[in-house]
């Protein structure tokens, strides 16, 4: 038996075990070419995003060039929006895809291109070259020092362009409080004189582009307040003429990218007030027709998209609960109500953003605890309410909103809940995500605004006399 296993000396055939070994051998030749080619598609990959990323960025300089301003947003082609330019449309290798951010004044932006098969992302901004790009969490954490003191009952909150300011409304307090801002760790201190006068019962808040001008809505007088700032110190000064009327109870304005027009939110006449702004001195001067009617009662948030085409305002109370959606003439900043005036949101509609890309709006519902999601058709400005409508907040009456620059992130306060809501955005379909951490504390937040770099949020702590701040990983 043992003599018929023996291998015969002639025979051709291989044994089972030098069959494994030359398997063995086979498979570790394989795997060393899988790591080899994998490495070598890294590194391919790896240079074509960079040199993607080199080359639009000139693009960018170049249409800064001829413009003096970076475009306000790209297309579907990756090509120039406001104004558009198709020469001036980026290079990108199929598979990879960018993510443009830029804000008002257009001075600065941050593209960020992503490979769709590895997941690989790297970012260049107007000064840098090109880095790996890690995303943020959009999670928010309580500075070190968590607040500033401010005035009495402060109500909306503003930053400005290039981060270095930030203003609050003193409701009860009849004021503005100034501060100034560092753009490394966030954190606010006051000016050495760090009120300015207002009307009665300031509200709303808003600084021009161009950072020469803040303005502060007065509800009980029915005016404006219009400042100067000095854009070195973040001071303002009231102007020789230091207010101008609005309709009944203006409670929140919104200015226009390019600066040439304001508008005003009348809560008790059911209007928005329309401005022209000079651009040299910060006056405003009412349009030869001052007002239109807002389709609906209670007229609160208002915003300007950022192409300055559209102007939308949410009509909160006598069973009204929608958004009235305006056209801009950007020639003369007169609205014109569109075909189809409003669409519908949750009940008591509040705190109303729109994402730099023009894309998305979202609304805050006081009573029906959540936010609305609005796609936006960038040519008509009309807003379709998503298949899914709305998303809670996790807390009851939110208020105020905003959408990060980088477009990944949006944030609402639940005032009575003493917490801020925290999303993710889907930057293709603008649907919102709460996060794994969905809400940090926020004792009073009001209103909120976010630093243009998307570092830091502030809030406006109403019942604390405080403003809140954090910063954004």
């Amino acid at each position: 038996m043992k003599a018929a296993l023996k291998r015969n000396p002639n025979s051709s055939g291989f044994t089972i075990v030098e069959l494994l070994v030359v398997i063995v051998v086979i498979g570790i030749l394989a795997a060393i070419t899988i790591v080899v080619f994998t490495g070598i598609s890294q590194k391919a990959r790896i240079a074509t995003l960079q040199y993607d990323l080199s080359g639009s960025a000139n693009k960018l300089k170049l249409y800064y060039t001829e413009y003096g301003t970076f475009p306000q947003s790209l297309d579907t082609s990756s090509c120039p929006v406001g104004p558009a330019d198709t020469r001036y449309c980026l290079q990108v290798t199929p598979g990879n895809v960018y993510t443009y951010t830029t804000s008002s004044p257009y001075k600065s932006f941050k593209l960020v291109i992503t490979n769709t098969v590895s997941s690989l992302a790297y970012a260049v901004t107007d000064t840098t070259t090109p880095t790996v790009y890690v995303p943020p969490t959009g999670i928010l954490a309580a500075l070190a020092t968590p607040t500033i003191p401010a005035g009495a009952n402060p109500h909306a909150v503003a930053i400005s362009a290039d981060g270095t300011s930030v203003y609050t409304t003193n409701s009860n307090g009849r004021t503005i409080s100034m501060y100034s801002r560092d753009t490394g760790t966030g954190l606010l201190t006051a000016l050495a004189t760090p009120t300015i006068a207002t009307g009665t019962w300031p509200q709303g808040i808003i600084i021009s582009s161009d950072g020469t001008s803040v303005y502060a809505s007065n509800s009980n007088d029915n005016t404006i307040s219009m400042y100067s700032r000095n854009t070195s110190t973040g001071a303002l000064t009231a102007l020789a003429t230091p207010t101008i009327a609005t309709g009944a109870s203006p409670w929140c304005i919104a200015i226009s990218a390019d600066g040439t027009s304001l508008y005003a939110s009348n809560y008790n006449s059911n209007t928005i007030s329309m401005y022209s702004r000079n651009t040299s001195t910060g006056a405003l001067t009412a349009l030869a027709t001052p007002t239109i009617t807002t389709s609906g009662s209670n007229p609160y948030g208002i915003t300007v998209s950022p192409d300055g085409t559209s102007v939308y305002t949410v009509n909160q109370y006598n069973f009204s609960n929608t958004v009235a959606m305006y056209s801009r003439n950007t020639s003369t900043g007169a609205l014109t109500a569109q075909a189809t005036p409003t669409i519908a949101t949750g009940s008591a509609p509040y705190g109303i953003a729109i994402s730099n890309d023009g894309t998305s709006v979202y609304v805050t519902n006081m009573l029906s605890y959540s936010v609305s999601m609005y796609s936006r058709n960038t040519s008509t400005g009309a807003l379709t309410a998503l298949a899914t409508p709305s998303i809670a907040t996790g807390g009851t009456q939110p208020q105020g909103i905003v959408v990060s620059s980088d477009g990944i992130s949006v944030y609402a306060d639940n005032y009575m809940s003493d917490t801020i809501a925290m999303y993710k955005r889907n930057t293709s379909t603008g649907v919102l995500t709460a996060l794994g951490t969905p809400t940090v504390a926020a004792a009073g937040a009001y209103d909120l605004i976010m630093s243009p770099d998307g570092t830091s949020i502030y809030a406006a702590g109403y019942a604390s006399n405080t403003i809140l701040m954090y910063a954004r990983n």
